[in-house]
């Protein structure tokens, strides 16, 4: 029995970025490869040749069916494998695809499409699309833009049969980056558009234009858009209905439009029972009225039914952790923490690199007085399997503020660590001990550091220094913080006035951006870089943990006095170098140069975040403190106070 061959037909204009990796992808899963090239300006034909394709040139009339068929015309397999330079066929997929054209007695089969979109980081939504059919000569595809080809293959033959497959193509043509770079909002609205008045009552343009409209927010005139098309088509036959019932909901979602949304989830649940988004979002929009109860029913309902069968559109995560987490944030404000807590980690289970889930459950645990538990849950509950998914944890720990929990931790990372690594362990310790107030027990992990002069020597020395001086003692060293620390309290510079803010900085006194290197915790424990202004945070933290108020003060005022231009002036910068030999301008033509405040002064945006941390882990103290009896029982007033610490802003976990 002849092998059945595999054509991959493709239009590509100006790809020559992305068109290695789609060609690289399907190496092997195909006999032949057209390239129809519509009029590149780069290399985009020439890499298809170095792939062994057959380059097929024409000039481009604004319709993609037309181009896609000027590749089918020089075809010769078996099979037609569609893909656009953007793509690529995932791995398993190209070990499979012979099987599936091999035994299939279908007339075409489709594949999932994994859609990258923003930054490719945030998830993928899943839709299955027909991308691989029969070879014939009436199937041909249809439509100006979002061309179609199943119209033909039922027409040719009406008892057509078609296949759901589980082979995957990846899709990073609406990352942001590149939507950008080749506009194509405005070219599928454009092309849309006049598809539209080409065939006014094809309800398929409305659908799509509407989608475009979606992608750029205007909700209103997606709705519209949305609306037309939904008159035109019969529901129980049309591929694309669910998915439009979907975008109608996302569009009155974005309206706030809420009971709304809710009614027509309602209404498509009639129709599409199975189709698990709606059940999640139908859990969405009762929340957003008020109704907890309905939510949480329906939210559990949606995890109940897992992710949807494959003939729907979806999104990664629904009905597995994007629902668990949801679940979890509309579990914590009913006040039920330990069924949050437990959502959330069902929500790491389900995707081990999700990180907002662990914000919130250390949060929640550190918050509700169980930090101590959280050592034991995170062995019980997940599986560190790796130095670098134990690291992530502790980070994450860290900037939850778990410091006695991430040192549990800590001390078991490594059985037998190399020489290089311990003093890594020993200087993040030294900054958890730091965020503790604990300035002894940082001293006694850093000086073994700094004796030993190996690469985490400077560091720990400078470390050294600024405890020096916040415990008052005379610091001596070249720290450039600890000298800026100094010179702006014996100044004057700190007082209990409100400073006056003022446009910009002192003329000459200018920070550069530069970065003040030294270990400590920042997801991988084995070295964090930590500026000027990081370094005061963990010191303004430090400060709360122990009580220091007074000095927590000094920092504070310090710190915005930086950040308002109010900083030493260059004269007394001068004059107080001078007296301790520290000289950091120097004198050129009688003017003095550009003098470096501390490491990374000039970033305002990251001293005021570092400022905000520190105020908010004072108020978090406070109202921690107030939480309690002098009995030690807890305050009535706790669960209040409970929920406006859980809400006090923290790490989160989300991309910024």
């Amino acid at each position: 029995m002849r092998a059945e061959r595999i054509s991959l037909c493709m239009i590509v204009k100006d790809e020559e970025e992305l068109l290695p990796h789609c060609l690289a992808s399907v190496q092997g899963a195909v006999d032949e490869i057209i390239v129809v090239d519509t009029g590149s300006s780069d290399r985009s034909a020439e890499i298809a040749q170095q792939y062994g394709a057959l380059v097929v040139r024409v000039e481009w009339c604004e319709d993609f069916a037309a181009a896609r068929n000027a590749g089918l015309e020089r075809a010769s397999g078996d099979w037609i494998l569609f893909l656009d330079a953007d793509e690529a066929l995932d791995r398993a997929a190209r070990e499979q695809i012979r099987s599936w054209t091999s035994v299939s007695g279908c007339d075409g089969l489709f594949l999932n499409i994994h859609n990258y979109t923003g930054t490719g980081q945030q998830g993928v939504t899943v839709n299955p699309v027909l991308r691989l059919f029969r070879n014939a000569p009436e199937h041909r595809f249809e439509g100006r833009i979002h061309e179609q080809i199943a119209a033909a293959i039922c027409r040719r033959n009406p008892e057509a049969a078609f296949h759901v497959t589980d082979m995957v193509i990846h899709h990073y043509g609406y990352q942001t980056a590149i939507v950008e770079r080749k506009d194509k909002v405005n070219r599928n609205v454009r092309l849309l558009q006049q598809a539209v008045e080409e065939e006014p009552d094809q309800p398929f343009h409305h659908y799509n234009l509407g989608v475009e409209y979606l992608r750029v927010g205007e909700a209103e005139r997606a709705l519209e858009t949305f609306g037309l098309a939904r008159m035109g088509i019969d529901p129980a036959v049309t591929s694309y209905a669910h998915l439009l019932f979907k975008y109608e909901v996302r569009c009155l979602q974005h309206l706030n439009r809420w009971q709304e949304a809710l009614d027509r989830i309602d209404a498509a649940l009639e129709l599409f029972p199975e189709y698990t988004d709606l059940m999640h979002h139908r859990g969405v929009c009762a929340d957003a009225l008020g109704d907890a109860d309905r939510a949480e029913y329906s939210l559990r309902e949606a995890v109940r039914m897992g992710p949807p069968p494959p003939i729907y559109h979806t999104e990664e995560g629904i009905g597995t952790y994007q629902t668990w987490y949801t679940l979890g944030r509309l579990l914590e404000g009913k006040a039920d923490l330990e069924g949050a807590v437990d959502a959330y980690v069902e929500a790491v289970r389900a995707k081990s690199s999700l990180l907002p889930p662990l914000y919130r459950i250390f949060r929640i645990m550190r918050v509700s007085g169980q930090e101590h538990q959280i050592p034991e849950l995170v062995r019980e509950r997940f599986t560190l399997s790796s130095e670098e998914a134990t690291h992530k944890v502790l980070g994450i720990l860290e900037q939850s503020r778990c410091y006695d929990a991430a040192l549990q931790l800590l001390s078991g990372i490594s059985s037998q660590p190399s020489a290089e690594m311990r003093e890594r362990l020993s200087v993040a310790e030294a900054m958890l001990q730091i965020q503790q107030g604990r300035w002894n027990k940082a001293r006694l992990k850093l000086e073994p550091v700094q004796r030993k002069k190996g690469l985490l020597a400077i560091s720990s020395a400078r470390w050294l220094e600024r405890l020096e001086w916040i415990e008052g003692k005379k610091a001596n060293g070249d720290d450039p913080l600890t000298l800026w620390l100094k010179r702006s309290s014996q100044a004057g510079a700190v007082t209990n006035k409100e400073p006056a803010v003022q446009t910009g900085r002192i003329a000459g006194l200018r920070a550069t951006k530069k970065k003040d290197t030294d270990s400590g915790m920042d997801g991988t424990v084995a070295g964090a870089e930590y500026d000027g202004w990081q370094a005061l945070g963990l010191m303004m933290e430090g400060c709360v943990q122990s009580g220091r108020w007074k000095e927590l003060h000094s920092l504070i005022q310090m710190c915005r006095q930086q950040l308002a231009g109010e900083g030493l002036s260059v004269e007394q910068s001068v004059r107080m170098g001078e007296k301790e030999k520290e000289m950091e301008g120097k004198k050129e033509n009688g003017k003095v140069s550009d003098i470096d405040s501390f490491p990374g002064a000039s970033d305002t945006l990251t001293g005021t975040s570092w400022l905000v941390k520190g105020l908010v882990s004072a108020a978090d103290h406070h109202l921690e403190v107030f939480a309690q009896h002098t009995d030690g029982q807890r305050h009535r007033c706790w669960p209040v106070v409970q929920h406006i610490r859980l809400e006090l802003p923290g790490a989160d976990g989300f991309e910024s």
